[in-house]
């Protein structure tokens, strides 16, 4: 089974849509594909925004309940492929986790859709959460018709307008 682990700060917004409702899609597919969230800087104590809920519940996730994840040297090892939010996500993941280097990109990357970032929406008005959760929503769509599509192992990104994904 393939396990994929999203990542961003608090792991209380973009990681947790991007999770829930990847986890929904594959779910919906029947495919063998966990997936799990985390932050570089979650605590338990941080508050979920309703927003979260509410964006999931209109995509069919009903009683929605998640307490932030640190992002720990365990999680890393036992993921498959690490979908960060940013660009500053993934270096940091990778400064503080040198060996997760070649299966670690930006879930914008990985979804083949350029080198930006997915903004944090943490604090913003819910027409902002609606924004970034479209483009949640179009890059996990992307990434998971690739990791459909066939036995992957993750390399170092490839130079742009390449794939990362190498058959075996």
């Amino acid at each position: 089974m393939k396990k994929v682990l999203f990542v961003c700060t608090g792991n209380t917004c973009r990681s947790v849509l991007a999770h829930y409702y990847a986890a929904k899609l594959a779910s919906d597919e029947k495919l063998k594909i966990n997936f799990f969230s985390a932050g570089l800087e979650a605590s338990p104590d941080i508050r979920q925004p309703k927003a979260v809920a509410d964006l999931l519940a209109k995509e069919g996730i009903k009683d929605f309940k998640h307490v932030p994840v640190p992002l720990t040297g365990k999680l890393i090892k036992s993921h498959d492929l690490v979908l960060a939010m940013t660009a500053a996500h993934k270096a940091d993941i990778i400064a503080r986790y040198p060996r997760a280097a070649k299966k670690t990109l930006t879930l914008v990357e990985y979804a083949g859709f350029g080198h930006d970032d997915i903004a944090d929406p943490y604090g913003r008005d819910d027409f902002f959460y609606f924004e970034v959760f479209k483009l949640i929503k179009a890059a996990v769509k992307a990434a998971l018709g690739k990791l459909k599509k066939s036995k992957i192992r993750i390399a170092a990104p490839p130079p742009q307008g390449e794939t990362n994904v190498r058959r075996d």
